[in-house]
């Protein structure tokens, strides 16, 4: 049988670096580039272009909205919806 939670990240569009960046936004409780950077030990120019990409792949059109799809969707390791 397979585990049910592998079935959650078949669907997934994010690569785990982005999965990663998202999960440290819940975890910290913002999305500001600056934090981000600093707790992910990235640029916040890296930071930026990286929630860009997440915005794209998920066709939102802001970082909370981002947030709260891998969460409903069930992509974030320990948050889940």
């Amino acid at each position: 049988m397979k585990d049910k939670s592998a079935n959650c990240f078949e669907n997934c569009p994010l690569t785990p670096a982005l999965l990663r960046l998202l999960e440290a936004a819940v975890v910290l409780g913002t999305t500001d580039a600056k934090v981000l950077a600093a707790h992910l030990f990235l640029s916040p120019c890296t930071v930026r272009t990286e929630f860009q990409r997440v915005l794209t792949a998920l066709n939102v059109h802001c970082r909370y909205d981002a947030v709260k799809m891998a969460r409903d969707n069930g992509w974030l390791k320990n948050w889940g919806g």
